[in-house]
C-alpha cells in the first residue's frame, strides 16, 4: 500500500495518494493537491469523466466547448469546501459505479488537471499485467513495510 502523499513524477505529473468517498459523495481534495493547483475555498471545479480513464477535475474561469466535446460526459462543477472538499455529482457517481467508502486514487497533471480513478480500477489493470508476466512473478512479495521484494 502506498502511503505517501506526494509523489512527484516527471514533468509535473503528481499522485497525492487516496480519499475515501463519503455518504453524499464527497471527497477532500489533498492539500498538496489543492497549493500546488491553486485551488481555493469557494473555487468551482469542473468535472470531466470518461469510463476507461476516470474522473478529471480541472479549475478553469471559461469552459470551452470544444473542450467539453473532448469527454464523455461533463457533470458541471462543484464548489471547493474550507476543508477543499467537493462532492461528486450523483450522476457522476452512478455512471462510474462510486459508492460510499470507495477508495479513490488522486493524481495530477499540471496541463490537465486532477484526475480521480477507483483503486479497484488500479487492481484490477495490475492483476492483468502480472498474469501476462506468467508464473515468474509468483515469487515477488510485499513486505512488511508495504515494499515489493523478490524472493528469489
Amino acid at each position: 500500500m502506498i502511503k505517501i502523499t506526494e509523489f512527484p513524477g516527471k514533468k509535473g505529473n503528481y499522485f497525492f495518494g487516496s480519499v475515501k468517498v463519503g455518504e453524499r459523495g464527497q471527497i477532500v481534495i489533498p492539500l498538496k493537491a489543492r497549493e500546488i493547483f491553486g485551488i481555493n475555498a469557494k473555487d468551482d471545479i469542473h468535472i470531466f469523466g470518461e469510463l476507461n480513464k476516470g474522473l478529471g477535475l480541472t479549475k478553469i474561469l471559461e469552459i470551452d466547448k470544444n473542450e467539453i466535446e473532448k469527454h464523455e460526459y461533463y457533470f458541471g462543477t462543484a464548489k471547493v469546501g474550507e476543508r477543499g472538499q467537493i462532492v461528486i455529482p450523483q450522476d457522476a457517481r452512478e455512471s462510474f459505479r462510486i459508492n460510499p467508502g470507495d477508495l479513490i486514487l488522486v493524481f495530477g497533471d499540471l496541463n490537465k488537471g486532477l484526475g480521480l480513478m477507483k483503486a479497484t480500477r488500479l487492481k484490477n489493470f495490475a492483476s492483468k499485467l502480472f498474469q501476462g508476466f506468467g508464473s515468474g512473478l509468483g515469487e515477488i512479495q510485499e513486505n512488511d513495510k508495504g515494499d515489493l521484494n523478490n524472493e528469489e
